[in-house]
């Protein structure tokens, strides 16, 4: 049986939701396969570890430009070259060590740009020899998801200038497959809107807006969009995603009760985004990049707010440059432009038509192909 290992670093959500999203297509697709998914934050040395997860994710949320100062450092070669020794220093240990010798892979798929370094080493120890795939989890590629790139089989990205850049930068043609971010998302039951409409008490004949809060604390940081948002456009409907951030949801609630609002409903954390992504008319989200691909997924144009630095800043300037959707600096700008909007449904349209014109949801299925071509 020939075994598949799907190796991600769970900073941020997005590395581990794309490693799940292709290890359960692979294992629907394929009995025949082993696959398995490897955290490798999981294996690191303990304190260090956990340290790291916490400091990235504070400058991330609470200092975006000090993030993405280290982003532009880390997007050289010398600052990936830094950043890299010390990653594999971090993660290479007996029990990881054991874990992927034990578990032999044939084929390695790395979503996190710690991966490939980490596999390198153990293929020089002479532990596994297997091919290795990496697919890039956001819309630009820093350099370290590169340094391998010579012992990479296949590196997956998600347009053509994403392509261009790394040939540019020196990566074999051949190598790059601009399939697009792979993700497969699934309703739980058949999209039914009535019944969708009824559940949430949405007459369906207003827009439908979708807001994702960032979830946690990030969420904190969106509330004077929702809230300049719902108090001036009583014409439109919003659904409000908190995520696991109780006090963002509790604020949100309070604020509905206070001002007498009725074009609000607010959620936390929720199993059903696939479903409401198809109900509603546009998303109002933070542009990072498993958020802006599930949007594509579902043809949905995307009004992005409050970026962490880094590759959220290549995400979002990426989506403007292809009319997929437009970035807001403050909550009054993107309340002008939704006031405009809803008074010229052309505006929204033409968002939607250059979606649905320049996207595909094939990237999964491409993914499938090539690991089944390589194993």
């Amino acid at each position: 049986m020939k075994r598949v290992l799907i190796v991600y670093a769970s900073y941020g959500n997005g590395h581990k939701a794309i490693a799940n999203y292709i290890a359960n297509y692979v294992k629907e697709h394929d009995e025949e396969l082993q696959v398995a998914t490897l955290d490798i934050l999981t294996y690191s040395m303990k304190v260090i570890g956990k340290i790291s997860q916490k400091v990235n994710l504070f400058f991330m949320l609470k200092t975006p430009y000090i993030h993405n100062m280290f982003y532009n450092i880390t997007s050289t070669k010398l600052g990936g070259d830094f950043i890299d020794s010390i990653s594999t220093t971090i993660f290479k240990n007996n029990r990881m060590k054991k874990q992927i010798a034990n578990f032999d892979p044939d084929l390695v798929v790395c979503t996190h740009f710690f991966g490939p370094s980490l596999i390198k080493h153990y293929q020089e120890l002479g532990l596994i020899r297997p091919k290795l795939v990496t697919v890039v989890t956001d819309y630009d590629v820093i350099e370290l998801w590169i340094k391998n790139h010579k012992m990479m089989d296949y590196i997956v990205v998600g347009n053509k200038d994403m392509q261009n850049d790394l040939i540019r930068r020196g990566v074999d043609k051949n190598k790059i497959k601009v399939f697009g971010i792979p993700i497969a998302p699934k309703m739980e039951h058949r999209f039914n809107r009535k019944k969708m409409l009824k559940e949430y008490n949405l007459s369906g004949n207003n827009k439908i807006c979708l807001f994702f809060g960032g979830g946690g604390a990030g969420s904190s940081k969106t509330l004077p969009y929702i809230k300049r948002l719902a108090k001036n456009n009583p014409d439109l409907d919003i659904i409000y995603i908190a995520g696991k951030n109780e006090h963002s949801k509790y604020d949100i609630d309070e604020y509905v009760r206070e001002y007498n609002l009725h074009n609000v409903r607010t959620l936390g954390f929720v199993n059903n985004v696939p479903e409401l992504l198809e109900l509603c008319d546009f998303v109002i989200s933070k542009p990072g990049g498993i958020q802006l691909t599930e949007c594509l997924y579902f043809k949905k144009p995307v009004f992005m707010i409050r970026h962490s630095g880094g590759q959220e800043i290549a995400n979002y300037k990426y989506f403007e440059s292809v009319h997929f959707g437009k970035y807001f600096r403050t909550s009054f700008g993107l309340n002008r432009f939704i006031k405009k909007m809803l008074a010229d449904d052309d505006l929204l349209y033409k968002y939607s038509r250059e979606i649905k014109l320049n996207t595909s949801n094939d990237a999964m299925k491409k993914l499938y192909k090539l690991i089944k071509d390589i194993i």
